[in-house]
This record gives C-alpha cells, structure tokens and sequence, in this order.
C-alpha cells in the first residue's frame, strides 16, 4: 500500500483533480453537491483540508513520484509532472479496468483561450475550439496558454 505524503500545494492538486470529480460522482464515493461546493470554494482561492482524499489514485500517484524524487510531500512540481506527463497513462489503465470515463475526454492539455465569456472560456485544442469552465481559473483570459483537464481551464501553461 502507498504511503500518502502531505500535499503541500493543495489548491494546485485540487484545479488539477477536480475535473475528474464527476466520475467519483457516478461511482457514488461522492455528491454532486459537494464537488459544486468544492470547485466554488477552490476558485475562490480556498483549499479545503482533505479534500484530495477523495482523490486516491492521483493522491497515490503523487506520492509515488514525489518518494522517487526523495521528496517528504507532493510539491507544486511533482503534482504537475504527474498531471501533465503521467496522468494520460494512468487513466488509460483505469478506464481500460473500470469502463465508466471516457479517457479522452480525461486526458490533461494544453491550449490557447480565445475569448472568456462569464465563467466559459473558448479554448483553441489541437486545432478545435472547445468551451471550458474557469470555475477554478477564474484568472483565464484571451491570448493565456492554459492547462486544460475535462472540461476546465486548471491553470496557465
């Protein structure tokens, strides 16, 4: 079993996680109405104490890399590494076991917004546009190269 190691930028962890909330959702580990309560508080700028427990397969992920780099918590740069670079490889063996994501849809990228309209931003994607939520990047604005996970805009790239 993995050892969780604290995570030290729990804001950053939960933009990046997050997303992935709706398939906990569907698997009845957690409430729609907590998720909502949780992207609210986590683009206010609030990171909620635990709350990346509900997100044990990156929690543990995580963890893994930040142990191999001799790291005593999951810092800024190892819950990017993860997100950006292992997370595409993770979800592909998760979905291939639990069938209820859509992995491509799960997959972390980046892109180039094009326009921010309330709390929608239009996203240019490996050449398609695509309508993304800045519910927790409220800072997105035309012409940011962001990071894209699901359907939200998580962070600039």
């Amino acid at each position: 079993m993995t050892r969780f190691l604290p995570v030290a930028d729990r804001a950053l962890f939960l933009r990046y996680a997050l997303p992935c909330a709706g398939t906990l959702v569907g698997r009845g580990r957690v409430s729609q109405g907590e998720v909502d309560r949780l992207v609210a508080a986590v683009g206010a700028g609030e990171a909620p104490e635990g709350a990346e427990d509900l997100f044990v397969v990156a929690r543990a992920a995580c963890s893994l890399r930040a142990i191999d780099q001799g790291k005593q918590a999951v810092d800024a740069a190892v819950i990017r590494c993860y997100f950006r670079e292992g997370h595409d490889a993770v979800i592909a063996r998760r979905s291939a076991e639990m069938g209820d994501f859509d992995p491509e849809a799960c997959r972390v990228r980046v892109g180039t917004v094009e326009a921010v309209r309330e709390q929608v931003a239009r996203v240019r994607i490996d050449g398609r546009v695509r309508e993304m939520r800045t519910d927790l990047f409220p800072q997105a604005r035309p012409g940011m190269r962001v990071v894209t996970h699901w359907d939200f805009v998580v962070e600039d790239a």
